[in-house]
């Protein structure tokens, strides 16, 4: 099953529930339908068809041998307004659909993933054929191998780690030889540091974790030493953390 397509559905799901009380409004998926025969339908009689389609994946530089980056959709508005609008009665326009549209997607969950809004344009092919483009972009994936969490269950915050620096630590022990050297005991308190930059669509300073609590990179759990938050207008985060493995009996 494509990942792409199960986004489109559940924006389609969005959608016919932010339009369940507008009638003449149909919602499909284009990979689930015949989009020919649905802009026919729609174009024939009256209403307004909303397709909903992945149009692009754009991967996220820096990422090293990652595909994961952001996702397009497009929703394609079709009307027909000589049918739509020759009775008087006002009913949904390209124009109004189109901007339902924003407003119910736009900063929305969907799928675990954001939903942003970026235009919309008109595409009118004829007199009687009006189209309105509407595009956003979501992120796709998160590539587990880069994935940094923590919290527990709904209060879960997950990142993408964008650079990391993994160092060995413990404590060695000496005492002084019989000529006056250090002579060498052993190694105490083995254990793995880490220092993460990691993206998170949050702003909230209460998502950080607190001091001591764990969080899960790469197989291994660690304990937080430090923890700060940058933020950007587009409710994406920098975290950094710093932290170290302990030892479990």
């Amino acid at each position: 099953m494509s990942r792409q397509s199960d986004i489109c559905r559940a924006v389609a799901a969005v959608l016919r529930e932010a339009y369940g009380g507008l009638p003449g409004v149909t919602v499909e998926v284009e990979d689930s339908c015949d989009p020919t025969a649905e802009a026919e339908k729609a174009l024939g009689g009256w209403g307004v068809l909303v397709l909903v389609a992945a149009s692009g994946h754009r991967r996220k530089p820096g990422t090293g041998a990652s595909t994961a980056g952001d996702l397009s959709i497009d929703l394609t508005v079709i009307e027909n307004p000589r049918r739509n609008r020759k009775s008087g009665t006002p009913g949904p326009t390209v124009t109004s659909v189109a901007e339902g549209a924003m407003e119910a997607l736009h900063w929305r969950e969907v799928e675990g993933r954001r939903i942003v809004y970026v235009d919309m344009q008109r595409a009118d092919l004829a007199d009687d054929d009006f189209r309105m483009l509407v595009g956003f972009v979501a992120p796709l994936a998160l590539d587990p191998s880069r994935a940094v969490s923590w919290g527990i269950g709904e209060a879960t915050v997950l990142g993408e780690v964008t650079r990391k620096t993994v160092a060995r630590g413990g404590t060695n022990v000496y005492e002084p030889g019989r000529e006056g050297d250090a002579r060498y005991l052993g190694t105490r308190d083995r254990h793995w540091m880490v220092n993460l930059e990691c993206t998170v669509t949050t702003q909230s300073e209460d998502d950080l974790p607190e001091i001591g609590a764990p969080f899960q990179y790469g197989g291994r759990t660690y304990f937080v030493d430090t923890a700060e938050m940058s933020c950007d207008a587009e409710d994406t985060a920098a975290v950094r953390l710093a932290g170290r493995t302990m030892k479990t009996k």
